[in-house]
């Protein structure tokens, strides 16, 4: 296939960008090559030209599209500390609330909304007090999450109790238990389409780890001010990545200081 050359690059780089907030660098113009060659090759086209056009004129596509340049990779209890500080939180809003509303807001194959679960669960046992909804803009990711079949890697975290406890077990592969997956609600959405986030209604916890680190600053402050202004409840918490900060943009949130990790809550 012939290489991307640099105004293919910059129309699909614009259209991926307009359609998803994920913004390819030059830097990166080998990467999306690499993700899009094989979509391009099972639609029989010739080249990224015409991968374009058909873009631009079959909507479909979009969900393929997103499947390709998206990154999964991701495992049970990822980023631990970040854990415990959400069973803290947790413990604190319950003082407001009985039930909280949990977003896992870019969920991938499952492992972040199921870690959730089961740390509820060995807290406050089956009948746990939250709401847990779990998005993705990939429909390929959220089928494999409902699924919910994992290998050794990724509960690589977890102990033979706990993973006794939570799956069923058959050679190297793990299924999740009905009564953890019936805890979760899945849902496509694209963070940076307006009209798929206001569906999601109003949130106390939101995981959007590992997310934001594909957006321009531009689709960041979109994203983020959507989540203060429609979506975290007062005295709500969101949590990024490990390695992740929003200090750079214009919001109110506030950054607040656990011994295991960082969070941001809304105060006003």
């Amino acid at each position: 296939m012939p290489e991307m050359d640099s105004e293919i690059f910059e129309k699909l780089r614009d259209f991926i960008y307009e359609k998803s907030g994920i913004f390819f660098e030059y830097s990166k113009k080998y990467l999306l090559e690499n993700k899009l060659s094989r979509r391009i090759q099972e639609l029989k086209l010739r080249d990224f030209e015409d991968y374009l056009k058909f873009l631009q004129l079959n909507k479909n596509e979009l969900f393929y599209l997103f499947d390709a340049i998206t990154i999964n990779e991701t495992y049970f209890f990822r980023h631990a500390q970040q854990i415990e500080v959400f069973l803290i939180v947790v413990n604190e809003l319950l003082n407001y609330k009985p039930i909280l509303n949990i977003w896992s807001a870019a969920c991938s194959t499952g492992e972040e909304p199921y870690t959730l679960v089961i740390a509820l669960t060995e807290k406050y046992g089956n009948n746990i007090p939250a709401r847990i909804l779990a998005s993705d803009i990939s429909q390929e990711v959220l089928e494999k999450a409902k699924i919910g079949v994992y290998n050794d890697y990724a509960l690589k975290e977890l102990t033979p109790a706990i993973k006794q406890k939570y799956f069923d077990i058959e050679k190297n592969t793990y299924k999740i238990k009905d009564f953890v997956k019936n805890k979760v609600t899945y849902k496509q959405v694209n963070l940076v389409d307006n009209k798929d986030l206001s569906t999601i209604g109003k949130m106390d916890i939101i995981f959007l780890r590992n997310v934001l680190i594909y957006f321009n600053n531009e689709s960041r402050q979109k994203v983020i001010d959507k989540i203060y202004n429609d979506i975290l409840n007062k005295n709500g918490y969101l949590f990024l990545g490990a390695t992740e900060s929003i200090s750079r943009l214009n919001t109110k949130l506030k950054l607040v200081h656990f011994k295991q990790a960082l969070a941001y809550k809304k105060e006003e």
